[in-house]
C-alpha cells in the first residue's frame, strides 16, 4: 500500500499535562482534553498524521499495569501490536477503507497509565513513523477516542471544514 498523505499540517506535539509524583498521596493532574486538541496538536506538528475511525483489535492483556508492591515503577512506555480496520479520513470526510497495522504506544506517569479496549470503535490520530502508524495514548488523554459513537467525528470534522475547534480547556 503507497504511503497515505498527511491530511493536516506538521509542529510539535506537546501535552498539556500537571502532575506531581512527589509519594503515594500524590494525584494526576490533567488538563480537558479532546479530540479538537488532539487535532490541533497534530495538525502544528512537524510529524505527520493520518486520521482514522475504526475498530481497535489488539491484546488487551499486554496493557501496562504500575506493580502493587512499588505503583510508581510502571513502564513509562509499552508498545504494543495492533490493528485498526475502518475508514480514513480524506478531503470527503471518512471515505477510505482501510486495514491498517498500528503500533500502540502506552505511556504511564508514575503509577498512572493510559488505557485501551479491544474491539472498541476509535477516532485514531496515527503518526507515520519510520513508515509505521503510531497510535500514542497518556494517561491524560493522547491521541485515540473511543467509544464517542461519531462525536468525536464529527468535533473533528468540524475543525477540518475550518468550522469551530475550541481546545477542550477554553470550553
Amino acid at each position: 500500500m503507497p504511503p497515505l498523505r498527511t491530511l493536516i499540517a506538521p509542529a510539535a506535539i506537546s501535552v498539556a499535562l500537571i502532575a506531581t509524583l512527589a509519594g503515594p498521596a500524590s494525584a494526576l493532574s490533567c488538563l480537558p482534553w479532546g479530540p479538537s486538541d488532539a487535532y490541533l496538536e497534530a495538525a502544528k506538528s512537524d510529524k505527520s498524521y493520518v486520521i482514522v475511525e475504526g475498530v481497535l483489535s489488539f491484546d488487551e492483556g499486554a496493557l501496562p499495569k504500575a506493580p502493587q508492591d512499588n505503583p510508581n515503577d510502571a513502564p513509562p512506555r509499552s508498545l504494543i501490536p495492533a490493528q485498526i480496520e475502518g475508514k480514513l479520513m480524506t478531503a470527503r470526510g471518512f471515505s477510505k477503507p482501510v486495514d491498517l497495522p498500528v503500533t500502540l504506544e502506552i505511556l504511564c506517569y508514575g503509577p498512572w497509565c493510559a488505557g485501551a479496549a479491544d474491539g472498541v470503535e476509535y477516532l485514531a490520530f496515527l503518526e507515520q513513523r519510520d513508515g509505521a502508524y503510531v497510535l500514542r495514548m497518556d494517561p491524560c488523554g493522547g491521541f485515540g477516542f473511543g467509544g464517542t459513537k461519531g462525536a468525536a467525528r464529527d468535533e473533528v470534522l468540524a475543525c477540518h471544514a475550518g468550522k469551530s475547534c475550541t481546545p477542550w480547556s477554553e470550553r
